[in-house]
């Protein structure tokens, strides 16, 4: 059974996994800092895999929450194929994912159980960098997702691993994960009603009909089922076209009912200043998002507690909370804590 890696990339680590089927045969990780490029030190770590040394497996990455954004897409028309949705959404990136400045690719789309669509958002400079690796260490790189959507928790199978097991919970579930939110190399949502092969078709019809007069006995016989073959061809691709158009009228209308959410949504820049301002000292902000109900921010901060106070005196926002735990690291030669706050939007 061939071997596949899961990597996952967190803001701080590497963590990969090898996996037979379902079976973990092997752990490495290694740490992340700013003083070494994020593509010399994948590089590098990829290298140490024990691989094999005439074996190329297929890797899928997973990316942490400081490189990615998952969401529930609203504002998309309500049709079914997932691809035109995805299309939908690559084009009008900024609509759906805050960019803070940083460019965009997206994944695929899913719809849920209940039809709503959920799709997410990647850091372009790192996608890049990630396919540059892989292609220097000659690897296949199958997909890039979220580390959110596939991180998996079956202890059995991470056993092997020891007692940190659980931390290679989205490298293992980028391993083994089918049907996640992913983005790949060279694939394109692009696709336009076909009239090329309408084009295509027509000729080919013509040419047989022009046969079919010409051609005596058989032959004749042969070029004129084929044409018959080839106007129903054409009668099912026009059907097609018909159906694209309509998908694309509603995609024209969810597009207009977007920009007018666009119009009247909340000024970000505003509330990053007025986030910045309400900073403690040493404070610093890692992710920012933002909803239709409100948001929440990732920073790291002296104390959590007074980051908190700071941001209950933020005009427009309400109920600021701590969501998550509350972890100690070093940052700059100081000790400082890593926190999550949710808030809402104040009605006032």
């Amino acid at each position: 059974m061939s071997l596949t890696v899961g990597l996952a990339i967190e803001r701080d680590r590497l963590r990969a996994v090898g996996v037979r089927g379902a079976r973990v045969v092997w752990g490495v990780d290694a740490s992340l800092t700013d003083s070494t490029p994020l593509c010399d030190a994948l590089t590098g770590f990829l290298a140490q895999l024990p691989l094999g040394r005439f074996s190329r497996p297929r890797v899928t990455i997973a990316l942490g929450a400081t490189f990615a954004q998952t969401k529930r897409l609203a504002g998309l028309p309500p049709i079914g194929d997932e691809r035109l949705l995805a299309r939908t959404v690559s084009e009008h990136a900024s609509r759906f994912f805050l960019k803070n400045g940083v460019p965009l690719v997206t994944t695929s789309v899913r719809l849920d159980e209940h039809g709503n669509p959920w799709g997410a958002a990647l850091q372009k400079t790192v996608v890049d960098t990630i396919v540059s690796a892989c292609r220097t260490s000659r690897l296949r790189l199958s997909g890039i997702v979220p580390a959110v959507d596939v991180a998996r928790t079956e202890v059995a199978a991470l056993a092997p691993l020891g007692n940190e097991a659980t931390q290679f919970a989205a490298a293992y579930g980028a391993a083994v994960t089918a049907g996640a939110l992913t983005w790949r190399a060279g694939t394109t949502d692009h696709e336009v009603a076909p009239r090329w092969r309408m084009i295509t078709i027509a000729s080919a019809a013509g040419l047989a009909l022009l046969l079919a007069i010409l051609a005596p006995g058989l032959g004749a016989r042969v070029a004129e089922h084929r044409a018959v073959a080839h106007l129903a061809t054409i009668a099912a691709s026009t059907r097609a076209t018909q159906r694209v158009a309509r998908d694309l009228g509603l995609v024209t209308e969810a597009l207009g009912e977007v920009a007018t959410f666009d119009r009247g949504r909340r000024p970000v820049t505003m509330l990053m200043a007025a986030l910045a301002k309400a900073l403690p000292d040493g404070a610093a902000l890692l992710a920012f998002h933002v909803d239709s109900a409100g948001g929440s921010v990732v920073a790291l901060a002296p104390r959590a507690a007074s980051l908190l106070t700071r941001l209950e005196s933020v005009s427009g926002l309400a109920s600021p909370e701590i969501v998550g735990p509350v972890t100690r690291e070093t940052a700059a030669g100081n000790q400082v804590e890593r926190v999550t706050i949710r808030f809402r939007w104040s009605t006032k």
